[in-house]
């Protein structure tokens, strides 16, 4: 089987897991209101919590595998056969799932803790709740109460804070890697 036939295949799977995921993860957040919770229903939704642990190490690899790409020793070669928008499309994807990720997490503790943040959430205002974290903006409507409510929501702003650091890294190599011809041998 050829590299890029595993790689395929691979991606295939990254694709059912996150397909599976997200629909476990939409049965278990309308629970009791939409579907029953029963033995079924429960199962779906502890599965689609391992998925999210699946992207979660997913998402961690493509930003390990971006990051190697572009500053690795091989990265001329990745930059000529990997797309500009590819990588950016990557990472940007990769920011979207940590952005709903971190809402399931927020979803899951109000479950745990009515009193966990200052509002309760549903997955609606987790998800605003987290992009307005993971930006680093901070509006104040919403906050969190609880230690561990308190102690995710530090983990994704230092997530935030990070990752755009890392993005413009990336999207500041990518410019300089394809503007630098390399070395010529004409230059007398």
């Amino acid at each position: 089987m050829s590299k890029t036939t595993l790689q395929s295949w691979f991606r295939i799977a990254v694709l059912l897991i996150v397909a599976c995921s997200v629909v476990g993860l939409i049965v278990d957040l309308a629970m009791p209101d939409i579907f029953p919770r029963n033995a079924f229903t429960v199962s779906i939704g502890e599965a689609a919590k391992a998925g999210t642990f699946a992207i979660w190490f997913y998402l961690l690899w493509q930003i390990f595998t971006t990051i190697r790409g572009i500053y690795g020793p091989d990265s001329v070669h990745y930059l000529e056969r990997t797309p500009i928008w590819r990588i950016l499309l990557d990472v940007l994807a990769a920011y979207a799932v940590a952005i709903v990720c971190f809402s399931v997490l927020y979803v899951y503790v109000v479950r745990r803790d009515q009193g966990a943040f200052s509002e309760e959430l549903r997955l609606s205002n987790a998800i605003y709740f987290s992009v307005v974290t993971m930006t680093t903006t901070g509006f104040g409507d919403i906050s969190p109460k609880s230690g561990w409510a308190r102690f995710l929501v530090s983990i994704q702003i230092l997530f935030g804070f990070f990752y755009n650091v890392l993005f413009f890294s990336i999207f500041a190599g990518l410019a300089g890697r394809r503007r630098d011809p390399g070395p010529t041998s004409a230059s007398h």
